[in-house]
């Protein structure tokens, strides 16, 4: 990968190209405007230019050429963001053989998603279904739902005839070998979910089945193999399209099935998503961290539902991620709810609980009548867990205090039962690698003087639209270079043409309707504060200095400390006072 990859891609895509494939845009004069991706806004700030190449976003302050806006929008490193482009673009980066094959693989299996979403719209018993379970037809053509023929070979002798070979067409996993040579199709009689990465490509299927077969009975889904695009611990369905309103929202919520997936998604619930036939996973976890501090879990409430709920919450929390958990009625599923009524469903999301409140209200609602020794071994050998791992002492008491409610008994007696607590291994290695996330994450940081930055890229813009009037400005020159030790000009020069490019097309999209007579006052006031500033910080060293001189009594010294002072205090003043004039 050299710069020129980089600029064979910009060659082939525009700005506007790449952008306008996650944001709406519209024309506003020589730019594009429309809502941030990055933020819940309500008035749009967030702007295009296909001349120079650069996107800005005024709500979040981000801005930069298209590798930038793909590594904000898809929280990746720059090398990440290369090959999404280049995918794009259809530029290949090496020459690798497993580029190549993964290549071949992609067209085979956009080729049978196609196919097998003909076959849905030939079969409209498969249709009603699906419209009767709840889905619109817009759903279903936006996450490309199609049908398997109850054929051995449909699939198989389609891509045949296309010229794909047998090895191609096994690591898609879409066939399988036969005992006695030859192969027949994987998916048969089903309903499939095409399952796509986080670019939108689909690597993989989930096969629903639609009619009853003696051979399949007991698998209700079937999904595709691990292959070489297609490894189901590093994937969530639904992600491609979710993952913009997880970055907005800075939650996710995660369900169990495609049909929760669809659903939510269609009632607005967008940052849905749902795990592929597996436990939450440190990968599956990668994903959301790029773009959400909250897990929202909304399993199953049957064992299998608890106890995926319960290895989420640790996975999570191992993490360093919030986790809520949403109670549902009994024996419904995220889809149920939502198709009964969707304001139940957008009110379960808004009620959702932390484990243990969650823990305690599906208990009770499954075991009305419980005893003390059963609610006594809930919170002995699960919720304790919990309670160890939060890190506040302060939440632990509030926690406390909410299980000796629903035991019956004061809340020392549930205090002494804890003491004696032991966490096994995996809890404390839970424990220890919480702690370890949540110290990284806590660490300040320090950014550049956002003063500074803002008074260079004024006088960018103000010295290539106002050139002639700026230059006759010697004041303002004078006071810069004061403060910086260097001239405007110097300071122009070490910066690149793409970054001035860049501060020029922010700066014209701030500044288009306002004159350099305003552009220059508002300069005079940012100059002006800075120099105080500064100035203000001699002063308090000067303070030093004539205490220091005061106890060794140099009088000759003082005398000139302390003239210096007031001569600062004095331009200081008069700085404030021509500024409170502008204003």
């Amino acid at each position: 990968m050299t710069t020129n990859h980089t600029e064979m891609i910009k060659d082939k895509l525009s700005i506007l190209d790449v952008v306008s494939s996650y944001v709406s845009l519209e024309k506003a004069g020589k730019t594009w405007k429309g809502k941030s991706p990055f933020t819940n806004e309500r008035t749009p700030s967030f702007f295009v230019s296909p001349d120079k190449g650069f996107f800005y976003c005024f709500s979040s302050g981000k801005g930069g050429d298209i590798f930038t806006f793909i590594q904000e929008i898809e929280r990746v490193d720059f090398r990440e963001s290369l090959k999404i482009l280049a995918e794009k673009a259809g530029i290949d980066l090496g020459s690798q053989d497993s580029h190549s094959i993964n290549t071949t693989l992609y067209t085979i299996l956009d080729e049978v998603t196609k196919w097998y979403e003909v076959h849905l719209r030939k079969n409209k018993d498969v249709v009603e279904y699906l419209l009767e379970r709840g889905l619109t037809k817009e759903t279903i053509v936006k996450f490309r739902v199609g049908f398997a023929k109850d054929s051995w070979s449909d699939v198989y002798d389609y891509l045949k005839k296309k010229g794909h070979s047998d090895n191609d067409i096994k690591l898609c996993g879409l066939i399988v070998e036969k005992d006695k040579g030859g192969y027949y199709d994987r998916f048969r009689s089903r309903i499939m979910f095409p399952i796509m990465n986080s670019r939108g490509r689909v690597v993989g299927f989930s096969g629903r089945i639609f009619n009853e077969d003696p051979d399949q009975k007991g698998a209700k889904y079937v999904n595709s193999p691990e292959g070489p695009l297609f490894d189901k611990s590093k994937l969530l369905y639904g992600y491609h399209t979710a993952k913009s309103e997880i970055s907005k929202t800075q939650q996710c919520i995660m369900v169990e099935g495609q049909f929760d997936v669809l659903m939510a998604q269609q009632v607005g619930s967008v940052n849905t998503v749902a795990v592929s036939g597996t436990g939450l996973t440190d990968e599956q976890i990668t994903l959301i961290k790029r773009f959400a501090d909250t897990i929202v879990l909304c399993f199953d409430s049957d064992n299998a539902g608890i106890k995926a709920t319960k290895r989420s919450v640790l996975k999570a929390y191992e993490h360093g991620l919030k986790v809520k958990v949403v109670v549902l009625p009994l024996g419904q599923d995220p889809a149920d709810t939502i198709k009964s009524s969707s304001a139940k469903w957008e009110t379960a999301i808004a009620d959702a609980q932390d484990y243990i409140d969650y823990r305690l209200e599906l208990f009770e609602k499954q075991k009305p009548e419980a005893s003390f020794e059963e609610k006594h071994t809930l919170v002995t050998t699960e919720l304790f867990t919990f309670v160890y791992l939060l890190k506040s002492s302060v939440l632990q008491d509030k926690v406390v205090q909410t299980i000796s409610l629903f035991l019956g008994v004061n809340s020392a007696s549930v205090q002494d039962d804890f003491k004696n607590f032991s966490p096994d291994s995996e809890t404390q290695e839970v424990h220890k690698q919480k702690l370890s996330v949540d110290k990284n994450e806590n660490k300040l940081t320090t950014s550049p003087s956002e003063g500074k930055e803002d008074i260079i890229n004024l006088t960018i813009y103000l010295a290539s639209t106002y050139a002639q009037q700026w230059e006759q400005e010697e004041s303002l020159h004078t006071q810069f270079q004061e403060i910086y030790k260097k001239t405007v000009a110097q300071i122009h020069e070490e910066m690149s043409e793409e970054l001035i490019a860049m501060i020029l097309f922010k700066q014209e999209a701030l500044y288009e309707k306002v004159d350099f007579e305003k552009l220059k006052n508002n300069l005079r006031l940012m100059l002006g504060d800075e120099l105080v500033r500064h100035l203000n910080k001699e002063s308090s060293e000067l303070l030093t200095e004539i205490r220091h001189a005061e106890y060794e009594k140099n009088h000759e010294l003082l005398l000139a400390l302390q003239q210096r002072n007031l001569e600062l205090r004095k331009r200081i003043d008069t700085i404030t006072n021509d500024n409170k004039k502008i204003v």
